[in-house]
């Protein structure tokens, strides 16, 4: 067996994306989109797909989003809108859909809209009507348990589709409430595959969890038995998008822990950069 290569010091950006390619494709939460994309191939085969990557971040355009996916080496990425611009970045599906009518062989179109609207779920099945394959980013200041999200989970559930969650407890937060409520919708719809992004999804990689209030990025050694470690290990529809602070945060914390959390769930952890660059290169 080789040594983890996480079993050293700290990876540098570039050594993460390395020890990260070896995880689940993102291919395999959605349709194959080509003979070359079959999630069936032997892991060394699959392309990389990038889980999270947002036109306008940063003021970021297509094209440049374009050299962005060029430039990591990745085959293709899975672009979120955020319709309500709540998180500080506003991107249309609309927007979404015309840049994969441009770069289709490059883009996997996500849709997302306000679900505080009485249309919400027509609207979605209009943008699934017109090519998109999944929801996400959902990050809008509701809770988690907010009957509107449960109404939106469903219907993904019946498309059979992913859905990229924004996980954020406290003040300001979006989807609050992970603890309390993700087990129920896994529970509930088996079909849709969630997956769990951002602070307070990572935070909750140990059993031990600061108040938000205090920190969103919890440092240190990790105690076992966290909620995504179980939830993971239990639950075939659930998945990790390993992008941002957020994700690299939780995997850079414990070396020693990383190590047995990358074994046990090499297959659920999907590489992801929500990288606001604009070259890929950190420019």
């Amino acid at each position: 067996m080789t040594r983890h290569p996480l079993n050293n010091t700290p990876p540098t950006r570039r050594q993460f994306l390395k020890s990260t390619a070896a995880t689940a494709t993102a291919a395999s939460l959605i349709a194959p989109l080509s003979a070359a994309d079959d999630p069936s191939k032997p892991d060394d085969e699959l392309p990389i797909i990038d889980c999270h990557l947002h036109i306008n971040h940063m003021g970021r355009s297509v094209k440049d989003t374009i050299a962005h996916i060029r430039a990591t080496g990745t085959k293709r990425a899975f672009i979120l809108p955020l319709e309500t611009g709540e998180g500080g970045v506003l991107l249309k599906s609309q927007t979404v859909l015309d840049a994969y009518r441009e770069y289709p062989d490059e883009i996997i179109p996500f849709c997302q809209s306000n679900v505080r609207k009485p249309d919400v779920l027509e609207r979605i099945m209009t943008y699934h009507r017109l090519g998109c394959r999944g929801v996400g980013e959902q990050k809008e200041h509701l809770p988690l348990n907010d009957p509107r999200i449960d109404k939106l989970i469903a219907l993904c559930d019946e498309l059979d589709w992913p859905i990229t969650i924004h996980f954020q407890d406290g003040k300001g937060g979006y989807n609050q409430g992970i603890a309390e409520h993700l087990e129920k919708y896994l529970k509930k719809y088996q079909k849709v595959r969630i997956i769990g992004h951002a602070q307070s999804w990572w935070a909750h990689i140990s059993a031990e969890v600061p108040p938000p209030e205090k920190t969103l990025y919890p440092t240190g050694p990790v105690k076992p038995g966290g909620l995504i470690d179980r939830l993971l290990a239990d639950y075939p529809n659930l998945y990790a998008d390993l992008s941002a602070g957020s994700g690299y945060n939780a995997l850079t914390r414990d070396k020693d822990f990383t190590a047995g959390f990358l074994e046990r769930h090499h297959r659920k952890l999907l590489f992801g950069s929500d990288c606001p660059c604009r070259d890929g290169k950190g420019a």
